[in-house]
């Protein structure tokens, strides 16, 4: 579908213990490689904690248009599961 020309890429996490609380930094990029213009859908946030446990957190894009070719930077800032953290991955939410 019209959906496949939305891509997300350079998804990087980083954690950032220095103040009294954790905090779980998510950064990444959509961007639209199709022809026409696509609405943007949210995007969920995917944690898993290293006892494999999903945290899933939404990220709204206010259904925003992207233009063909046009980029759209997210960062995200979380709290760090109990557990800590396996991995990280951002999709589109369905």
């Amino acid at each position: 579908g019209p959906a496949s020309a939305l891509t997300i890429s350079g998804v990087t996490s980083r954690i950032d213990a220095s103040g009294l609380k954790p905090v779980l930094f998510v950064d990444g990029e959509a961007a639209n490689d199709g022809v026409t213009s696509q609405a943007l859908p949210p995007l969920e946030i995917r944690v898993t904690d290293n006892d494999s446990n999903i945290i899933r957190y939404r990220l709204g894009t206010s259904n925003r248009a992207l233009a063909p070719g046009e980029r759209f930077g997210f960062s995200s800032r979380l709290d760090v599961p109990r557990n800590g953290v396996r991995t990280v991955s951002v999709i589109f939410a369905g």
